[in-house]
């Protein structure tokens, strides 16, 4: 048989055996869509596959090498290698009977032979320098490419020797080659072309260059690390993967597993930078889509070579209902099952880690610590300061690289499948950094991270020295987890690293910096949002036609026939009230609703939103307190501009004239002046229960980020940080529930058996023989009848005493405005014609009135002014007694329907004269005058209350604070009040603001 022939059939040799390896390992990569198997162990007859994480079947002949579970061996020596490049990239050919596998497994020799291992020259070798075999047998058979003997030689300069230095190695052995050189002799590497311990001569066709050796970063630093690893580990992981030199179906094997994995870490240490001349530019050019070959595609096999990069469609892949999603069966305190697969700077396979914060942050923490980050649903947040000087040098903290993996359950067996890894550093070829963008389709997916870099900032200094000058770490760490497709499914999570750098000058000056690390939890909240919005749109529907109706009714009992600025601003005012009440509902109901269904489920299906997600919330809770703050001041400005005068029915003594004394008046005065602000919830109690239950009882605690509740943790768990939303949804239902037990109390116990300050003003006008108009609008208002039934009040203590024990023994009349009735509180829709009477009397009071401000006010001027006064007081008296010509009034209850909707039907006809109208006294048993003052206003008091204390607290994540602000703003309110309405009250009356206290 001729040499070509020989050639030929041993090349088809190779290629059947190559082909027999993969076809049994075309299925065991399933790509970043596909879980796989979780296997911690593997049988004798697969390896473990250092790249893929799963067990893979030795090629024929071989089985798993003894001590080394990632590697296989041939089964005895009856077999050499045709190749051997690591895991299962290996080819066991047998030798021919009566020859065994040579010493550097890569022939087979006919005898062993020992030699004299004591002498430093004696060793046994089996080929020559130049590769020639010592006594060759020939013919050599075609299925082995040499077979000779071995033979003690002693080593000489130039020799390649082992790292025990017991052989002088063949340059064959360690210089990987695609099979037999033609027409060429195989000669050893000088030194100088040595690269990375190997030989790169057969395997280097020259195709490739431009090998940038940088440790990129805010300032790039040549690597002696990269240097010296850079374009080793490429051509040995690219092995026969150019087509031009190897059948592409053997490509898989040829590559060199360890070298793609430092290959791998070196593209991560230079943030997957894809420029030309950079690791991560190689790796996806020529070895993930080598030119020219359409044999592998994003989800082919790819055997020992790691993937480094998703590709650009992954947002679209990862949110289509094929993708292969974890099932969402978490219960409450199941943890999040995530693996790290392990390296060594170097390529090393360590193992597989459970991802607990030891390895996922520098801050570290032992398991328990690292047991809440993973916790599922529960949102984590951890931070910490860490020395520069320690990363710089502590051994504690290590240089290694981690491809992360979440583990899955399906019928009770473990699945694996990958997690994606989004480097904020992140560069792309166009200068761009689209990892810090808000548009997740533009992220860079990758898989591969490390926690500190001390290795690639090492550089040769101008002394000719190797040194540390800059490492990178990992400042920021993030887990993203999303659920989807209706809670049910989670995608893999999300692993998102931001990297900072220390440099030389950073060191030994005391420098401090923060690493942290996050694990959040996000879902589709679109449908809520919607459903918000929906709720919201639907209220605020009905709240304008509200705003709409009171307005009209506003309109009515303003008088005026005309649209103007007054008009708008009223209508202006009421939707700023009832919006603000709107988006206050709104935004209690859903928080509310998220605190008892985050809080309380069992299986977890809904979790936190996130900040973008909580815009909409945000929203509700700054325009809840800014509309509802206007709406106070609205109110106040009402309620201190509104036209009110004490009537005196006081007569004079006889003989006496003006003598009737002003002191009832002045007290009657200062006792409304008291009440104005008057409210039946306490404010400062409020405040004071809230923080109790919130801050004592650490209801607080129900707003962690975390499923279920834990009110009092103990000092060694983790606390969980508070979700804003939820913390709004406590801090509702606390001052909702203290105030409506605050309220029943007032009204069952405290106004019944201790005081009704509306009962007890209303009888202080009686007692002191005074009644009160108050026009809270121009032809609306409130009337207290206070006139006694005793016909005067001025008197001595003995007389008052004997007054009121006729009056509880029924001897005397009733204080009520209609014979033998106890009605003493109306309210009051009074004519045009009458309103124009009032306007004049008041007029010529208040012109008298504003004399005695200029300073200008003698006797005479003061007989003007008390017979102004006089007038005024006579013309209501009059009209009270329906002894003002053409002015009367008729009295009658309000129907069921007035007194829902607050509005008398029976108002004035807009087609009626002036004199043939009449005012209306509704009676009003339900003390509709309260509205005049604040407590006929406290339900809008009271959101105004609680929208402030939830607003502070929403921003500021302080309780207390919130407490202290709302304090402080309600006070503010109820001096403004009473400041204002004190001068009202000296304004339309003829008090003296001194006597007002």
């Amino acid at each position: 048989m001729s040499l070509l022939e020989s050639s030929l059939l041993l090349f088809f040799l190779l290629l059947l055996i190559s082909l027999s390896i993969v076809s049994a390992q075309t299925s065991s990569y399933t790509a970043y869509r596909t879980s796989f198997l979780y296997q911690t162990s593997c049988t004798s007859n697969q390896y473990f596959d250092v790249a893929l994480l799963q067990c893979s079947p030795c090629p024929a002949n071989a089985q798993q090498k003894s001590g080394d579970s990632t590697k296989c061996e041939c089964i005895n020596d009856n077999y050499y290698y045709g190749v051997n490049q690591g895991g299962g990239s290996l080819l066991c050919i047998p030798c021919g009977s009566n020859y065994v596998r040579s010493i550097d497994g890569f022939g087979c020799i006919t005898t062993n032979v020992s030699c004299d291992l004591t002498s430093s020259t004696q060793v046994k070798s089996e080929a020559q320098l130049e590769g020639d075999l010592y006594t060759p047998v020939s013919p050599s058979p075609a299925s082995q490419p040499r077979i000779g003997n071995a033979t003690c030689v002693s080593c000489q300069s130039g020799t390649w020797t082992d790292q025990p230095g017991q052989r002088c190695t063949p340059c064959a052995s360690v210089t990987p080659r695609l099979g037999q050189v033609q027409n060429a002799n195989i000669t050893c590497c000088n030194a100088t072309t040595v690269q990375d311990g190997v030989c790169l001569k057969y395997i280097d066709d020259g195709s490739v260059s431009g090998f940038l050796y940088q440790n990129i970063f805010t300032s790039p630093t040549t690597s002696v690390f990269i240097q010296q690893h850079l374009r080793a580990s490429f051509f040995l992981c690219r092995m026969n993967l150019n087509s031009t030199t190897a059948q592409a179906t053997t490509r898989q094997l040829l590559s060199n597993a360890t070298a793609c994995q430092l290959l791998a870490n070196i593209a991560a240490m230079q943030f997957y930078n894809g420029l030309n001349g950079y690791a991560y530019y190689f790796y996806d050019t020529y070895i993930w889509n080598p030119p020219g070959s359409s044999v592998w595609t994003i989800s082919s096999n790819r055997t020992s070579i790691p993937f480094l990069a998703y590709p650009s469609t992954y947002t679209q892949d990862i949110s289509s209902s094929t993708y292969n999603w974890i099932p969402a069966t978490y219960n409450q305190n199941d943890l999040l099952r995530i693996k790290l697969a392990k390296y060594s700077p170097t390529g090393k396979f360590l193992g597989l880690f459970d991802a607990f914060d030891t390895y996922m942050q520098l801050c570290g923490g032992g398991y328990t610590d690292g047991q809440a980050a993973f916790t599922f649903g529960a949102q984590f947040n951890k931070a910490c300061n860490i020395r520069a000087d320690a990363l710089w040098n502590s051994t504690l903290y290590e240089t290694a690289f981690f491809d992360p993996y979440v583990v899955l359950t399906r019928n009770g067996t473990d699945y694996m499948i990958p997690c994606p890894v989004v480097i904020l550093n992140y560069h792309s070829t166009t200068g761009s950094k689209p990892n810090q963008n808000s548009d997740e389709s533009t992220w860079s997916y990758n898989r591969r991270f490390f926690l500190l870099d001390r290795i690639s900032g090492i550089t040769t200094t101008t002394s000719g020295t190797n040194g540390l000058v800059n490492i990178n770490y990992a400042t920021t760490i993030k887990i993203l987890t999303t659920l989807t497709s209706g809670e049910a499914y989670i995608q893999p999570p999300v692993i998102i690293v931001g990297y900072s750098q220390l440099s030389l000058s950073d060191i030994g000056k005391g420098t401090i910096v923060q690493v942290s690390f996050a694990s959040t939890y996000r879902m589709d909240l679109t449908q809520q949002v919607t459903n918000i919005w929906i709720a919201f749109g639907v209220i605020a529907f009905f709240g304008l036609v509200l705003a709409f109706f009171r307005t009209t009714i506003w309109y009515s009992r303003k008088g005026d026939d005309n649209i103007d600025l007054a008009v708008i601003g009223e209508f202006s005012a009421y939707i700023s009230n009832i919006l603000a009440t709107v988006f206050f509902i709104v935004l209690a109901g859903v928080s509310v609703w998220w605190l008892i269904f985050y809080k309380r489920q069992d299986r977890v299906s809904l979790v936190i939103p996130t900040d973008a997600q909580q815009a909409s919330f945000t929203a509700l809770v700054v325009l809840a307190f800014s509309l509802k703050t206007i709406d106070i001041l609205h109110l106040i400005f009402r309620q201190t501009m509104v036209d009110i005068f004490f009537m005196d029915w006081e007569k004079p003594q006889a003989g006496i004239k003006d003598n009737v004394s002003i002191w009832r008046t002045y007290f009657v005065a200062n006792e409304y002046h008291e009440i104005q602000a008057f409210r039946r919830i306490n404010v400062t109690f409020q405040i004071f229960f809230v923080l109790f239950l919130l801050k004592v009882i650490n209801l607080e605690n129900i707003a962690t980020m975390e499923p279920g509740v834990t009110l009092f943790p103990s000092d060694n768990d983790y606390q969980p940080g508070y979700s804003s939303i939820l913390r709004v949804g406590i801090a509702f239902s606390m001052w909702l529930a203290t105030a409506l037990v605050q309220y029943l109390v007032y009204i069952i116990f405290y106004q019944r058996f201790v005081e009704d300050k509306i009962i007890n003003f209303i009888d202080l006008c009686s007692v002191s023989n005074i009644s009160v108009f108050i026009f809270t609008d121009n032809l609306y208002g409130y009337y207290i009848h206070g006139l006694s039934p005793h016909g005067t009040t001025d008197v001595n203590i003995k007389d008052m005493i004997m007054n009121l024990e006729r009056e509880s023994n029924q001897l005397s009349g009733k204080r009520g405005l209609q014979t033998k009735s106890e009605e003493q509180t109306f309210i009051v829709q009074i004519s045009r014609n009458f309103r124009k009477v009032y306007n004049e009397a008041c007029n010529r009071y208040h012109i008298q009135r504003s004399r005695q401000n200029e300073n200008v006010m003698g006797e005479k001027q003061a007989e003007s002014l008390m017979a102004a006064y006089q007038n005024l007081n006579g013309i209501l008296c009059a009209f009270i007694n329906h002894s003002l010509p053409g002015h009367e009034y008729t009295i009658r209850e309000r129907t069921f329907q007035e007194k829902v909707l607050n509005y008398e039907f029976l108002n004035r006809n807009p087609y009626q004269t002036l004199e043939s109208e009449q005012s209306l006294f509704f009676v009003d048993n339900d003390r509709n005058l309260i509205r005049a003052i604040f407590a006929g206003h406290e339900n809008s008091l009271f959101i105004w209350n609680m929208a402030t204390f939830i607003f502070i607290d929403y921003f500021a994540f302080n309780y207390v604070l919130a407490g202290i602000v709302t304090y402080i703003l309600n006070f503010i309110a109820i001096k403004i009040c009473m400041s204002f309405g004190r001068r009202n009250l000296s304004t339309k009356t003829l008090i003296p603001k001194s006597f007002l206290i």
